[in-house]
């Protein structure tokens, strides 16, 4: 028998739900609260839709606060996902004093009171969804294994004083195919029937799927729903009706869901089998005597087998396995906050909500694509690789192995994709999307030099990957390359790539398709036809470049390889750093200085200038982020005031706009990011990956007050609306009075944003930041709380890092101290950041080590 959750955690999270009831627990949101082992409660309200990701390696079981459940692992959907309003395709309803009781919100039954209380709780582990009667309480629980099973337990609890007969249904209507789309064709090649399950245990459902791999191959996917109950010693299992037909569980051809509660009143048709006609689902009817304050659990549990060729590969499926709860990763870099202040967010939530960032930077770096379930959601580089330099901190060696199978997916030419695909399980070459966006490998380069300083695992680039070559990009078509070398041989490409898309006028790097604002692709465009791309430049990647370049001159110094290699680097560092000097740096009459994004073709027009294609004066953003994040503010820190102005520009309710003012429609040459409404996305709103890219370099100027300012704008439970999980963080905040706009977010979960915070807090609020001989601890110069706390790992060492203020009336530059392991060490001075800083050899750490920075 596999894991049943406990009563104890049921009676817990219940105690909870009480105590939120009396007000005395502080939230996320108005609806959405945190309890102490971590885990989310969300009540039912008006604001925001929550929703958490169960699963390993890729595969991505989707639980709602709503009761909608999906599932996809890369692209072969489990369960598909309905839209707003539709039938869900897993439900479960209680039969009670002659009511029918949806056990989720979904769906709703249209005039019928139920007077149940609902509440969802997202732990690690396991999704838990509440139904609270006077007399009964009800809660399904969602686990997901290792081994991608999905079990689903309804408890029943009878908390009268007396005995009580209920009926419990469960419905599913799984898919099992790999395509994320339902066609009307789909029915024809699936069937589900009722089989006998395990000894001991309730009837099972068999849902075998056909698929074609090509003219002459065919492969089946099973689906074994194996049954139980467990009752306790005062309650009974009475019986039960099975059904695989839609049409008899729901009443009728034309009738969803809503109508279920007509059909458990009177008792639906049993079918055994069900194939072609309908689309097959698997649905039950199970009665129960519950003694007094008594309880019982009826288990169903769907595991999975996919390509199967032998027709009776289904029977290894047929008994209940459980190879144990998939937790997020519990990461090393976890932290606390203590003792706020009236400017920080709360302590408590602050501590939940980090923790729940950290889970969401693992979600994005094992994905196999397809989260956002469209046919080209595949894997992006750059989104891919940023999260991984976040994840290092949390789990290195996961890490390092989805970094080799990027690697995998190279041009010989050092060109990484925009985005890859996972080859089929018939050896076909990959998806791609092959779109030339300059900025891929830098994100490269970035995660990897991380990884390597964190770790100190220089044996990682000698690890052998292969490459697929292009060989038709109009048509995204690749093919598996001859060619196989090492991961600096790869990474040696991709910097000789980059370098090799210099323009030989200004000598910066061409803006190609795109850089990492993907809205913003005209700047490439040429005005010949025939010509693929013109010269026009991106800045931001411009100084990306310039930032790799240095990465690779410390990384083969540290190897003592290359020696001519180190040295053409370092000139092309010279030359780009000229050239962004005379070239991104544009002057008014006034003698006033502004960082452009970029120009087009032969520099006929400008990005974020004085006087762009629609004759305005435009600031942006990620320019001026990154010329601090680059390094060349501390060539010229003069320009930090011609930053400041751009940042005090752009700022707004919900943060640092990437763009002000935003591109209105049909202004020339900046591609289609004018098609994205004002005040969305990009085009001038808070698009909150790129306003962490400048809250980091608010911090490396030593400008940690402002930083933290910017901080509180873009957490979600700083604001008074939520439109998704209030719990991690969503992409951007939308502001657009006259489309009724203020605060939405487009997505949460899968964005950068997640990434760039965690690196935000990890490496300038705790200023852990190792290096290759060395560990540097800079933290900010000022925090909202009074205590912080983080953990790390870092060259196989345990290292805790403690931020103390020494005093509630402490100066922001005070001469700070330094205690490491009791000893007290002095620090050396960062003009810049204009803060002390600790500069520890690693050969001076112990297996464990406690760092105390107090000021």
């Amino acid at each position: 028998m596999i894991e049943v959750t406990k009563q104890e955690l049921i009676d817990k999270y219940y105690n909870e739900y009480e105590k939120i009831k009396d007000g005395s627990v502080k939230g996320f949101s108005e609806n959405v609260f945190y309890t102490k082992d971590g885990a989310i409660i969300c009540i039912p309200g008006e604001n925001g839709y929550e929703r958490y990701p169960y699963g390993d390696n890729g595969f991505n079981f989707w639980a709602y606060s709503s009761g909608y459940m999906h599932a996809n692992d890369g692209l072969f959907s489990p369960f598909l996902r309905s839209g707003e309003g539709e039938d869900g395709k897993v439900a479960f309803f209680a039969v009670a004093g002659g009511k029918v009781i949806s056990l989720l919100s979904v769906p709703a039954f249209s005039g019928q009171n139920d007077a149940a209380e609902r509440f969802t709780v997202f732990s690690r582990d396991r999704a838990m969804y509440f139904t609270v009667l006077p007399e009964l309480l009800f809660c399904v629980c969602v686990k997901v294994g290792t081994g991608r099973e999905i079990t689903f337990e309804v408890h029943a609890e009878n908390r009268a004083g007396r005995g009580k007969c209920i009926d419990l249904s469960c419905f599913f209507n799984p898919f099992l195919r790999n395509s994320i789309f339902e066609t009307s064709e789909d029915r024809w090649f699936r069937n589900c029937r009722v089989t006998d399950g395990e000894e001991g245990n309730l009837k099972s459902f068999l849902f075998a799927v056909n698929e074609d791999l090509s003219r002459t191959e065919s492969v089946t996917n099973f689906g074994v729903i194996n049954r139980s109950v467990i009752c306790d010693g005062h309650s009974d299992f009475i019986g039960e009706k099975l059904t695989t037909s839609p049409k008899k569980y729901k009443g009728g051809n034309n009738h969803n869901l809503s109508n279920v509660a007509d059909t458990l009143l009177r008792g639906f048709e049993e079918q055994s089998v069900c194939a072609f006609t309908e689309n097959a689902i698997a649905a039950d009817k199970v009665s129960l005597r519950l003694g007094m304050n008594s309880s019982a659990v009826l288990l169903e549990q769907l595991r999975i087998s996919t390509g199967n060729k032998d027709p009776e590969a289904y029977k290894k499926l047929l008994s209940f396995a459980f190879t144990g709860n998939r937790a997020c990763e519990k990461g090393d870099a976890a932290m606390l906050f203590e003792n706020g202040t009236d400017e920080s967010p709360d302590a408590g939530v602050m501590t939940a909500f980090m923790s729940c960032v950290s889970k969401q930077v693992e979600f994005c770096s094992k994905i196999k694509g397809y989260v956002q379930l469209s046919p080209n959601s595949l894997i992006g580089i750059r989104d891919v690789f940023q999260a991984l330099e976040g994840y290092i901190y949390i789990n290195p060696e996961q890490a390092k192995e989805k970094m080799k199978e990027a690697f995998g997916f190279m041009d010989p030419s050092g060109r990484c994709p925009r985005q890859y695909g996972l080859p089929g399980t018939n050896g076909e070459a990959p998806n791609m999307d092959l779109r030339e966006f300059i900025d891929q490998g830098c994100w490269v380069i970035d995660a990897v030099t991380s990884y390597l300083k964190l770790t100190g695992d220089l044996d990682f680039l000698s690890e052998e990957c292969g490459y697929y070559r292009i060989v038709d990009e109009a048509a995204r078509k690749v093919e598996k390359s001859d060619i196989s070398d090492s991961i600096l041989e790869h990474m040696i490409r991709i910097m000789d790539y980059l370098l090799s898309k210099k323009d030989e006028k200004t000598g910066c790097i061409r803006a190609l398709y795109g850089d990492w604002n993907d809205a913003l692709d005209g700047l490439g465009v040429s005005p010949d036809p025939n010509e693929k791309f013109g010269n026009g430049v991106s800045v931001m990647a411009t100084l990306q470049v310039v930032k790799n370049i240095n990465d690779m001159i410390c990384l083969l110094g540290r190897l003592n390889a290359e020696p001519e290699l180190c040295k053409r680097y370092e000139q092309e560092k010279a030359d780009v750093t000229k050239a962004l000097f005379k070239y991104a740096i544009v002057e008014n009459e006034d003698g006033i200085k502004r960082i452009v994004h970029g120009w087009g073709h032969d520099r006929n027009y400008f990005v974020g200038s004085f006087s762009d294609p629609d004759k305005l004066s435009r600031y942006g953003l990620t320019s001026n982020a990154f010329w601090v994040i680059s390094g060349l503010l501390r060539e010229d820190r003069t320009m930090k005031a011609t930053i400041m102005e751009a940042y005090r520009n752009l700022d707004s309710k919900y943060g640092l706009k990437t763009f002000e003012p935003p591109f209105g429609r049909d202004v020339k040459g900046v591609g289609r990011i004018y098609k994205l409404p004002e005040g969305t996305a990009e085009n001038g709103a808070s698009y909150i990956h790129a306003t962490t890219f400048a809250i980091m370099s608010l911090f490396m100027m030593g400008e940690s007050r402002k930083a933290w300012e910017q901080i509180r704008k873009i957490l979600p439970f700083t604001h008074e609306k939520v439109s998704c999980s209030a719990f991690v963080m969503p992409n951007s905040y939308g502001l657009n009075e006259e489309l009724n706009i203020d605060g939405e977010s487009m997505q949460d979960w899968q964005t950068g944003s997640s990434n760039v915070l965690y690196k935000v807090f990890v490496r300038r609020v705790f200023g852990f930041d190792p290096g290759y001989d060395n560990l540097t601890v800079c933290p900010a110069s000022y925090a909202p709380y009074e205590r912080m706390q983080a953990d790390f790992i870092c060259r196989g060492k345990r290292i805790t890092v403690v931020l103390e203020k020494g005093g509630a009336d402490q100066p922001e530059k005070t001469d700070r101290r330094f205690i490491v392991n009791g000893e007290e060490i002095s620090g050396e001075y960062d003009s810049l950041m204009e803060v002390k800083k600790l500069v520890l050899d690693y050969k001076s750490l112990k297996d464990r080590n406690l760092i105390t920075v107090i000021g």
